[in-house]
């Protein structure tokens, strides 16, 4: 089982419950975490074989930029979602850090994760 990490992605995105935080874009970073069977991808050295984790972190920019939700629990299982929507994912977490959430913290961060119904879980981080 292969691990793809795409750490620190930085995003600009509406989020959260008071007024000013639905007309205010916020610095969110998110952290992406996927397991998929890179096995192939190491015998040809094909991109086509591999798990494009460029195309991954647009889509996830892409949605979080488009967010309009009030609670980051809701981006991350969108996020979630699309990352698992790719058959080739065995099991993928997803961290959402939203900066300045709280005056003394550096952020506030939820994460979620899945697994493909038909992997046991997925390994370990």
């Amino acid at each position: 089982m292969a691990v793809i990490r795409i750490n620190d992605l930085k995003v600009r995105a509406l989020i959260g419950a008071y007024s000013w935080e639905r007309v205010n874009k916020q610095e969110l970073i998110l952290n992406i975490t996927i397991e998929y069977d890179a096995s192939r991808a190491c015998r040809t050295d094909k991109l086509k074989d591999a798990l494009n984790y460029e195309t991954v972190a647009a889509r996830a920019v892409k949605t979080a930029r488009g967010s309009r939700h009030v609670l980051l629990e809701k981006l991350a299982s969108r996020l979630l979602a699309g990352i698992m929507s790719d058959k080739r994912v065995d099991a993928a977490w997803v961290r959402v850090d939203k900066t300045h959430a709280l005056p003394d913290a550096r952020c506030v961060s939820f994460e979620l994760s899945a697994a493909c119904p038909r992997t046991r879980g997925g390994a370990k981080r």
